[in-house]
């Protein structure tokens, strides 16, 4: 019959990328006139596709591709509640980048955005008006807590985002994990507990690992971050000082809280007495139109609402950058410390003499130019086209019974290949002899990952990168 034809010519589409997971498929009208058949013929191929799970409705939108079957939750997940550990993984770390620095290769091992997505011309623009207008000022270094213009627009920014905060509730760190190891320092001491979501980002581990701090590691659900259930056991069993988490897009699984959880992570901390240092870095880069709430905008909002849940607030220290929205090479981050502020400085000031004061002004430029909300909506754009096309390129080419999250937001993946077979370390070593990179899954955290990775697509796609990922799925065959 004609509808299934149509249906199977769109379904030869959607299976050869033509239509990407999540993209939005014509409506019914535009199909019928593109195809030049009936509106109930269009309708019952669509109606056939919703069937075979190729496509979802959604009310008053229309039909859209359903999103790869590639199983979650990703297995094998970190065990929760083991001892609390002393953390030996900085030389494995260490190791693993000495072995891809400089190496000519196609790198899906670098987290950070490519320069065709980083905004050269507009902040050179900046630059060079920051040069000729402020030029003796520019050569300084910035005390800490770094120039108030740009903690006044930081607090703006996160303000209309959610937070209530005043520029003196801001401090400017040099990147993000400055700010993530003086947030550490400010409530913890050397061999204090701190929960820490497993698989994490390895400069987690890092960090706590130079500040002789304990870890517990908690399980994370690929999706929804992390979980509370798991936590819950934690903290009931052991006293922890600190909790160092990213509920929006972590690194290296991409997984979003939902602002539920979030507040009940915070009752959860107010409960057992502990700080959430939180990680935002990613937070920008949603691949929808909107960011999602932080714990710390959460924490506000309900305070507004209740003046008796202001303690809430101060259960949060803030940490961000602008290493992944903008570009790497500013080394500029900050912390939102509250209460906590004067401790917060005082960390610092150990461990440096101030921030560099032409960045902070070359930012501060930029950010009032109005730039940096439309180079947002592009970059968020293009790392969702990114997402899509290499979550097809895996499902084609990786093993049968590889499974890879599906982020909403960010640049990276993060891949479980079948226990049967190869794992990431030895990958990592085919992937090396062929000119490829990236990061095997052991660096993100304490056991049950030697068959896990992460690529990183925060680079342009083109034919190469789509023959090395294939490659790549080829080699762990």
């Amino acid at each position: 019959m004609l509808y299934e034809r149509l249906a199977e010519d769109l379904s030869l589409q959607i299976k050869s990328g033509v239509f990407r997971p999540g993209e939005r498929l014509p409506s019914v009208r535009q199909l019928a006139q593109q195809q030049q058949v009936s509106v109930s013929t269009a309708i019952s191929a669509y109606q056939s596709l919703e069937a075979d799970g190729l496509i979802q409705p959604r009310s008053k939108s229309g039909f859209y591709v359903s999103p790869l079957k590639l199983n979650t939750p990703l297995q094998p997940r970190p065990t929760t509640g083991l001892k609390p550990t002393q953390l030996n993984m900085s030389d494995t770390i260490a190791e693993i980048f000495r072995k891809t620095r400089d190496r000519e290769c196609v790198h899906f091992d670098l987290a950070v955005p490519h320069p065709t997505y980083q905004p050269a011309t507009a902040l050179k623009a900046a630059t060079q008006r920051v040069v000729r207008q402020q030029f003796n000022r520019s050569l300084n270094l910035s005390p800490s807590p770094g120039e108030l213009e740009l903690r006044r627009l930081i607090a703006q920014r996160m303000t209309n985002q959610g937070s209530h905060l005043q520029p003196d509730d801001v401090v400017i760190t040099n990147g993000c994990q400055e700010a993530l190891v003086i947030a550490l320092q400010a409530v913890t001491s050397p061999g204090d507990v701190v929960a820490v979501e497993m698989p994490c980002y390895y400069g987690f581990l890092q960090a706590l690992e130079s500040l002789g701090l304990t870890v517990v590691s908690v399980a994370t659900d690929p999706h929804e971050g992390l979980d509370l259930e798991a936590l819950t056991s934690v903290v009931e069993r052991w006293s922890i000082r600190a909790c160092l988490c990213s509920p929006n897009f972590s690194n290296p699984t991409g997984g979003c809280m939902p602002d539920e959880a979030k507040l009940s992570l915070l009752m959860l901390a107010q409960k057992h007495n502990f700080t959430l240092i939180e990680d935002d870095i990613f937070g920008e880069l949603a691949h929808q139109e909107s960011r999602p709430q932080t714990l710390l905008s959460i924490a506000h909002q309900a305070a507004r609402k209740d003046p008796r849940a202001n303690s809430l607030v101060q259960r949060v220290l803030y940490c961000s950058a602008f290493s992944k929205s903008l570009s790497p090479g500013l080394r500029l981050g900050w912390v939102v410390a509250g209460e906590l502020r004067l401790r917060v400085m005082e960390r610092q000031r150990a461990i440096t003499t101030g921030t560099a004061s032409l960045t902070q002004l070359q930012v501060i430029d930029y950010l009032k130019s109005g730039h940096y909300d439309k180079h947002l909506v592009k970059v968020r754009r293009e790392y969702r086209r990114n997402i899509q096309t290499a979550l097809v390129v895996v499902a084609e080419a990786f093993p049968e019974g590889t499974r890879v999250t599906q982020p909403q937001g960010g640049f990276v993946l993060w891949l479980s290949l079948p226990e049967t077979g190869i794992d990431a370390s030895e990958l990592f070593r085919r992937a090396l002899d062929n000119n490829i990179c990236f990061i095997p899954g052991e660096v993100f955290g304490l056991a049950g990952l030697a068959h896990c990775l992460r690529i990183s697509v925060a680079q342009p796609w083109d034919s190469e990168l789509e023959m090395a990922l294939r490659q790549l799925g080829q080699l762990a065959r």
